[in-house]
């Protein structure tokens, strides 16, 4: 019976360690008993966003569709057909 040699998978190159990370921004994390979420704080107690969302905060905006389909009947009116959620800062 032949032996080979163990080989690690060629996607293992490109595993790198973790980037290095510092001290976090926040001082206090809290949880808000009305919506269950965490909600962080500086240490002047007030309230930080963490992260590319907003601190609890959002806005609903709605998408429209509508317009001609080249049936030759001109364009239909535009219609709000779905609702999005978008976070916004603080």
């Amino acid at each position: 019976m032949a032996t080979h040699a163990q080989v690690a998978p060629w996607a293992m190159r490109l595993v790198t360690d973790r980037l290095a990370s510092g001290a976090p921004t926040y001082a206090r994390v809290a949880l808000d008993a009305a919506t269950q979420t965490a909600r962080y704080f500086d240490s002047a107690g007030q309230p930080i966003e963490m992260g590319k969302h907003g601190t609890n905060k959002t806005k609903n905006t709605a998408s429209k569709s509508g317009g001609g389909d080249g049936d030759g009947n001109g364009p239909r009116p535009q219609t709000e057909d779905d609702t999005n959620t978008d976070y916004e800062s603080d």
